[in-house]
């Protein structure tokens, strides 16, 4: 807002009297809402006994016709005042489309200028940008001319060094050609001797490689029988000891089975015992009846009863993992 004030000094000065002006209007103007008071009128009051009706009724229609009068007056002054206000207002109106017409040519001049600017900023940043990328191009041309000459340099350096290297190998090719000759004569003469000598090195190898098989052979027929022997007797030895648990496990249920009612003597069935390390029962089942349900029922019962089995430990537990044995009370 004072950006527009400072650039538009006489509009704001226009604008600003126009406010005082119809300030003053409201303050000092014709106050329209309060009714018109009649005019006060001295009348001497005199003493008569007789009135003329007829100057009554004049006296009252001039007192209408002036109420009337200034009633349509005052309708005047105020309509007049109101158009007053709304060409005012009209051109309070008109002013502001102008200064905003004005503001908005201003900010259009503005972009327009700072465009402008901006293109000029940009043509002259491509030209800095251009001029630089030609002095590295011309930098970069100079090295590379640079570099072409010493390689070049290098390239004459070079040629020189290896013909003198070249001269050196066929002199030093001629001397290792001599030496390779004696060499091979010599490498002949230390071949036949080694030869000789690795025939009879291999003669003697195979005899004592004969003589380590044979000595093998024994041991080896020697360790199979003792493993046979070892592996009978760890046989027998399980065997003796599946045996005693199996045994262990037989009376161990017998003493806790209770006889049912009623149930008479040789009767026996098979059961299928499912064991955990330790002895711990997981599940019975018949897998053998007796024909005697209450038979097969008190057998399962026993062995439920007589939890933990006896087992053996480590690899020969896998033996009673999962057990059928026979229930026999009678034997």
């Amino acid at each position: 807002m004072w950006q527009i004030l400072k650039r538009n000094p006489l509009a704001a000065v226009i604008a600003v009297l126009m406010h005082l002006v119809i300030i003053l209007f409201l303050v000092v103007g014709v106050d329209w809402l309060n009714p018109p008071e009649p005019p006060k009128v001295n009348v001497n009051v005199v003493q008569a006994q007789v009135v003329d009706e007829q100057q009554v009724r004049e006296q009252v229609q001039r007192l209408k016709q002036n109420e009337a009068e200034e009633k349509a007056a005052r309708e005047r002054a105020r309509a007049a005042e109101e158009q007053r206000l709304a060409e005012l207002k009209k051109q309070q109106e008109a002013e502001r489309k102008r200064l905003a017409e004005l503001e908005k040519q201003r900010q259009e001049e503005s972009r327009k200028r700072e465009a402008a600017k901006q293109q000029r900023l940009k043509e002259e940043q491509r030209r800095k940008t251009a001029e630089q990328e030609r002095i590295k191009a011309e930098q970069a041309r100079k090295a590379a001319e640079a570099r072409r000459l010493e390689e070049q340099k290098a390239q004459e350096a070079a040629e020189a060094k290896r013909q003198a290297e070249e001269q050196r190998r066929q002199e030093a090719a001629a001397k290792q050609a001599a030496e390779e000759k004696k060499r091979k004569a010599e490498e002949a003469r230390r071949k036949a001797e080694a030869e000789k000598k690795r025939q009879a090195e291999e003669e003697k190898r195979r005899k004592a490689e004969a003589e380590r098989k044979r000595k093998a052979a024994e041991e080896a027929a020697r360790k199979a029988r003792e493993d046979e022997l070892i592996a009978a007797m760890e046989a027998e030895h399980n065997a003796r000891e599946v045996d005693r648990y199996r045994i262990q496990i037989s009376q161990k249920v017998v003493r806790s089975w209770l006889r049912p009612a009623g149930i008479s003597d040789g009767l026996k069935c098979t059961l299928r015992v499912r064991l955990a390390p330790g002895g711990a029962v997981l599940a019975v089942s018949v897998i053998g009846s007796s024909g005697n349900d209450a038979f097969d029922r008190s057998a399962s019962a026993a062995v439920y009863k007589a939890d933990p089995l006896p087992v053996p430990s480590g690899a020969l537990f896998e033996q009673f993992r999962d057990l059928n044995f026979v229930f026999d009370p009678n034997k």
